[in-house]
């Protein structure tokens, strides 16, 4: 098997669709001979912030001289994203390495009669194996989708569990009221967690803090107050901790946008956890980690005359953030929006933020089966708002078409995570 098998295999099993359930993986890694029980997590559930928030504390650990390991979704440009050890992706031989390996088990299984594994089944079971085999001190597991059925919930006492931001999102699995979905994602809490929770909407809060009681869990609840924004520009902003938990006061982030701000905050406070917990962290690991620190695709600026950046906001929450951060950073300037997303996510809501701030409309189709095409979402801006909008069949047209010589123009493509990384890929061959 070589790279490109091992990808093709993995990515096949997408014909199994989304089966949300324990008992698949739990035959598998028991097949495999239950790598995660070796290992020690930091498990992050919620809506939107997983990953910047995941980044920040593996990058931060990576620092202190931990062995780290990072799981994340969707990839951007290349699958190895997916699975990283010390910030680093996983190279093409221990991907091969740990897929034969998968791949074989599930063969057995497949023998035996049980149903073959999802596909993000099988790449949580890889990085669970990889992660074992280069002995990680501590992994960052991002829960896939939900929490309570999702893949990764296999892992049994984590020693952080981390709930971001949780809004309405994936409501055909998780429910369709803010407190269904808080419950799927706070069902990630084990017997007896230390947790660390993102502000959050009262009715989340108290799904969140209930079933924390229920799991004799303790509970640190991450406080506004105890973070500023002292200023910002167009590569890093300055923060400063207001807290008590942390040696620390100003610090440089690289991350963009005030929503960043909060991510960071719920970071510093699994950082100060860890800490008591006896991990051997101090200001400086975590200030040279947070001012280098990245996460491609959000609010990330590629030219700044005239500014070409992309953000992957891809439901209400996400593009309300987007929407403020634009504001904030490129008040009075013109705006050429290009702009796709999946048809399963609340779209009108999403418009109702975009349009506005919006000189001009481009929309595009993203690589999914469940993307709304370009045109019917041309069609639908135009009914809805009266706007004149353009639609492109393919992103590399989108991307040529910006015009380099109007300087004072902001050029963005915003939504779904299965355009941006197509995006990033040719704005950085096309433009840079």
């Amino acid at each position: 098997m070589n790279i490109t098998e091992a990808i093709n295999y993995i990515e096949a099993t997408h014909k199994f669709g989304t089966r949300l359930g324990l008992e698949s993986m739990k035959n598998l890694l028991a097949e495999m001979g239950n790598p995660q029980d070796k290992l020690k997590f930091i498990h992050v559930a919620g809506t939107n912030g997983k990953g910047s928030t995941s980044a920040m504390i593996a990058a931060t650990l990576k620092n202190a001289g931990y062995n780290t390991g990072l799981f994340t979704s969707p990839f951007l440009e290349k699958f190895n994203e997916r699975i990283q050890l010390n910030n680093v992706p996983i190279d093409d031989e221990s991907l091969v390495a740990a897929t034969s390996f998968v791949k074989e088990r599930i063969e057995v299984l497949l023998a035996q009669g049980e149903p073959h594994p999802t596909e993000f089944e099988m790449v949580t079971a890889v990085g669970l194996q990889y992660f074992y085999e280069k002995r990680t001190d501590i992994v960052v597991l991002e829960v896939g989708l939900g929490g309570r059925l999702d893949a990764t919930n296999i892992i049994k006492d984590p020693v952080a569990v981390v709930i971001m931001s949780i809004s309405l999102d994936h409501t055909d699995y998780l429910g369709e009221t803010v407190a269904e979905v808080a419950f799927e994602k706070a069902s990630i809490i084990k017997e007896g967690s230390d947790v660390v929770v993102y502000p959050q909407d009262p009715e989340a809060l108290k799904v969140i803090l209930d079933f924390a009681k229920s799991k004799n869990a303790s509970v640190i609840l991450a406080d506004p107050k105890d973070i500023s924004i002292e200023s910002f520009d167009g590569h890093s902003q300055t923060l400063k901790y207001l807290g008590d938990h942390l040696d620390l006061d100003t610090f440089q982030l690289k991350l963009l946008g005030s929503h960043q701000s909060l991510n960071c905050l719920t970071a510093l406070e699994v950082i100060a956890l860890l800490i008591k917990k006896g991990y051997h962290i101090n200001s400086d690991h975590i200030k040279a980690a947070l001012s280098a620190v990245t996460f491609p695709g959000r609010f990330e600026i590629f030219l700044e005359s005239p500014v070409v950046l992309i953000d992957g906001a891809h439901n209400s929450n996400g593009i309300q953030a987007f929407v403020k951060n634009m504001n904030q950073y490129f008040p009075g300037k013109t705006i050429n929006l290009y702009f796709g997303m999946l048809a399963d996510k609340d779209i009108e809501v999403s418009l109702s933020f975009l349009v506005p701030i919006a000189t001009t409309i481009h929309t595009l189709t993203p690589n999914s089966d469940r993307a709304m095409p370009a045109e019917t979402m041309a069609a639908l801006i135009h009914d809805s708002y009266g706007k004149t909008v353009d639609f492109y069949d393919t992103m590399d047209a989108a991307v040529k078409s910006i015009d380099l010589t109007k300087k004072d123009e902001v050029n963005v493509f915003v939504g779904s995570l299965y355009m941006i990384g197509e995006a990033r890929t040719l704005i950085r061959k096309n433009l840079m």
